[in-house]
């Protein structure tokens, strides 16, 4: 039981921290559209959703899990760059 707890409690950890990192770096991406430094963050981004992915999918041991999660934060994601918007510099 307290395993399980645990792992949740991690889950949910490497959930917020996708999240709040996953919009920074859609932020910087947006903001560096037309400079050469797009390159660096869209494939900083690309990193973080594999990254995530591996992760989560270590921690609950199933692919269609980690991938419904992934969706779901992801989702998140582009309702706050929906809803907060883009943070100007």
């Amino acid at each position: 039981m307290k395993k399980t707890a645990l792992k949740c409690l991690e889950i949910g950890i490497e959930s917020v921290n996708y999240i709040i990192i996953d919009y920074a770096l859609s932020n910087m991406t947006m903001m560096f559209q037309s400079n050469p430094l797009f390159i660096l963050f869209f494939a900083s981004k690309v990193w973080l959703i594999g990254y995530y992915w591996r992760r989560i999918r270590d921690l609950t041991g199933s692919r269609i899990l980690s991938a419904a999660l992934l969706i779901a934060c992801f989702a998140i994601h582009i309702g706050m760059l929906y809803w907060i918007g883009r943070e100007a510099a």
